[in-house]
């Protein structure tokens, strides 16, 4: 098993790379990680003899992809239920368990900037491994906007404006403390909920004169339009369409998306949760496909949101908008949008990386083909905040060493990525940790 001392050489023989960029995976390589980072990829023939007291493992055959990202989560807002003191273990206590189920990045988009903050120094002190984190802080919403509402309480995951040079002045100095900047453009215009256009387009300057993208939430194809224009970096959530029967909104969407580069999380897992809360069967169908046991039932349904309508969005609201994502994707992809895997919520699931895991599955589901699906849950997310030339996102050389070893080929079915009992184990920062069952040379 791993010991630390051999942290700095690590060579995975007998595997299969797919690194993310290339479209035909890499047979029988040889994988060298060197201080955190992929220094070599090759084939078998090209194998070096291991320097003296390297980590050297037998893959067995097995598939190399990058580490799984998730893309759309909250995690210090969910916090915010345990005590203060309490608060940054909890967020590690969560980034072990993504760790567990493959996920090596994981992306908070909006939570409270103390308890972030303090997350991230706390990993820098842990001596354990876990996913990385990245976070935007308080999100920008309108006064008493999404999320904040009329619950003071949660004031303090947002920042509520209606002023553009406020907007702007806030914007610059969050940049400095975060690693992206997120905004909630949802709600009828011209209200007082809603965040002003003129604020909108302030804090966009604001992040790029800092060097940080910008995320924006979005609910009807305006928003989603005018937050493109505005300069945004990434749109989060399937919108509404005008006129569900018809794809020809989400291919107008689709044109615009590719021309700007912008990235689109469509979270199909929140919309599938939110309209079919309540449902037996829907618990039944996630038992089924493999992301529940019988035993997980019970506690789902003790929740407090289970069978409640979801704050802001209605069940029929969320189904308009899953089913015209699930209809409507492929042809987005095919027009080179470049999707990503996000969750955001969890409220029906056994644990979050499990629904992570539930948004790959329902991408491909969509129509999306294999490697796009992991392009979504791993280089595209990277890309989306900015972080693809220093984090990972790929298996290449210089790439920090965040990687899934899978049991069977990912291209070949969508239940060998997603169905964990396929996850041999996981690379973090060129750490490895693999079940005992297959042991190092």
């Amino acid at each position: 098993m791993w010991s630390s001392d051999r942290e700095t050489h690590v060579i995975i023989r007998n595997v299969t790379v797919i690194d993310g960029q290339r479209a035909a995976p890499i047979a029988d390589a040889e994988v060298v990680v060197t201080d955190g980072r992929f220094s070599a990829i090759r084939t078998a023939a090209d194998a070096r003899p291991a320097a003296s007291g390297a980590f050297v493992f037998d893959a067995r055959g097995g598939y190399l992809v990058p580490g799984l990202w998730e893309s759309h989560t909250h995690l210090g807002g969910l916090a915010s239920f345990k005590p203060e003191n309490e608060r940054a273990k909890y967020i590690s206590e969560l980034l072990t368990e993504f760790l567990s189920g493959g996920v090596t990045s994981v992306v908070d988009l909006g939570g409270p900037l103390e308890t972030e903050l303090a997350a991230r120094d706390y990993r820098s002190r842990a001596t354990d491994t876990a996913a990385g984190l990245f976070f935007a802080g308080p999100v920008f919403t309108g006064i008493n906007g999404w999320p904040v509402l009329d619950d003071p309480e949660r004031a303090s995951i947002a920042y509520q404006t209606d002023n553009a040079d406020t907007a702007y002045r806030r914007a610059l100095e969050l940049a400095d403390q975060v690693d992206f900047i997120k905004c909630i453009y949802d709600g009828e215009p011209g209200a007082p909920d809603k965040l002003p256009l003129d604020a909108l387009k302030a804090i966009v300057a604001a992040a790029h004169e800092k060097g940080r993208k910008v995320l924006v939430h979005v609910h009807e194809r305006i928003d989603l339009e005018e937050a493109v224009a505005s300069g945004a970096d990434g749109i989060e959530h399937a919108f509404r369409p005008q006129d569900p029967r018809s794809t020809a909104e989400a291919r107008d969407i689709a044109a615009l998306l590719t021309e700007t580069n912008t990235y689109y999380c469509p979270t199909l897992v929140t919309w599938e949760q939110i309209a079919r809360n309540g449902e037996a069967g829907y618990l039944q169908t996630l038992v089924d496909d493999g992301f529940a046991t019988p035993e997980d039932i019970p506690q789902i349904t003790s929740r407090p949101i289970y069978g409640r309508e979801f704050p802001r969005h209605s069940a029929q609201d969320a189904r308009v908008r899953f089913d015209y994502a699930m209809r409507t994707l492929a042809l987005m992809h095919d027009a080179g949008v470049k999707i990503t895997a996000g969750s955001d919520v969890a409220m029906l699931m056994p644990s979050r990386p499990a629904a992570l895991l539930r948004e790959l599955q329902l991408l491909a589901k969509a129509g999306l083909p294999l490697p796009a699906v992991l392009a979504a849950g791993t280089r595209h997310s990277a890309e989306k905040i900015g972080q693809q030339t220093t984090t990972p996102g790929t298996i290449t050389v210089g790439s920090v060493a965040d990687a899934l070893l899978l049991d069977a080929d990912p291209y070949a079915d969508i239940a060998h990525l997603v169905d964990r009992s396929h996850h041999v184990g996981t690379v973090r920062a060129g750490r490895p940790s693999w079940d005992e069952n297959h042991p190092a040379s």
